[in-house]
């Protein structure tokens, strides 16, 4: 009987510790979703660069050329390849969207996507997920 009882307890301990373990892996993936996928607009202004745009153009109205995107802190951005424009950063279960506006030939254009930071490195402005096509935070 005592050995039974012996059993339970050895038993019920493992199935804590699996508890435990369990709890600590989703904490750690929750909180490395968060810090990968949501900035605040602080976090977000500075200087990009285009990086991986040596393909056939696909989008046009993303730049395939060497470009700098510059986020300024009152909602504008300066680029070589859009010019000037604004900016608004919105949040959703995802994480960060950012929406460049800005004027051409034709009136008004904007484009939205996604920032995202790849295994904890510097933030990335996505321009085409699937080329790997992003703007780089550098400043």
């Amino acid at each position: 009987m005592a050995s039974i009882y012996l059993k339970r307890l050895i038993l019920i301990d493992a199935m804590k510790k699996l508890l435990l373990l369990c709890l600590f892996v989703i904490l750690a993936l929750t909180l490395s979703h968060f810090y990968n996928n949501f900035f605040s607009k602080g976090m977000l202004v500075g200087r990009y660069v285009n990086r991986n745009y040596n393909y056939p153009p696909l989008k046009v109205e993303i730049p395939y050329v060497s470009d700098t995107l510059t986020l300024l802190k009152n909602n504008k951005f300066e680029s070589g390849y859009w010019g000037n424009g604004s900016y608004t950063v919105t949040h959703t279960l995802g994480g960060t969207e950012i929406e460049l506006t800005y004027n051409y030939k034709y009136g008004r254009a904007g484009y939205e996507t996604d920032v995202k930071r790849l295994n904890f490195g510097t933030p990335k402005i996505i321009l085409d997920r699937d080329r790997n096509h992003y703007y780089e935070k550098i400043k």
